[in-house]
């Protein structure tokens, strides 16, 4: 079972990995902050800025979700979605959003 797309997390951490990936798709993201695990040692501004180790982001289309168990310490989470608008926003709690990316990471385009 493979998704649409995937992208391992690079220096550029979880956000601006998730730029690179939108770019190449020729799409946006809006990712929901509350919904993307972390350990409990790690603020969320680092975990979403910082190299984590290790990491996959994949996307699908709506609704088609695989469940497919992941093997421990394996931890997966929908996490938000992609726009068509160009650029991630992180969408908060209380519903507002806030822009991370303005438009795209690399100048590469779509792949």
């Amino acid at each position: 079972v493979r998704p649409e797309s995937a992208k391992d997390v690079s220096m550029a951490g979880i956000v601006g990995t998730l730029g690179m990936l939108a770019e190449a798709s020729g799409t946006g993201a809006e990712v929901d902050v509350t919904a993307v695990p972390r350990p409990d040692d790690a603020s969320m501004g680092a975990w979403l800025t910082c190299f984590p180790g290790y990491a996959m982001l994949s996307t699908d289309r709506a609704g088609a979700r695989r469940d497919v168990p992941a093997p421990e310490p394996v931890t997966t989470a929908d996490c938000g979605r992609l726009t068509a608008r160009p650029g991630v926003r992180l969408r908060w709690p209380d519903g507002e959003t806030t822009v991370a990316v303005a438009s795209t990471v690399t100048g590469l385009g779509v792949a």
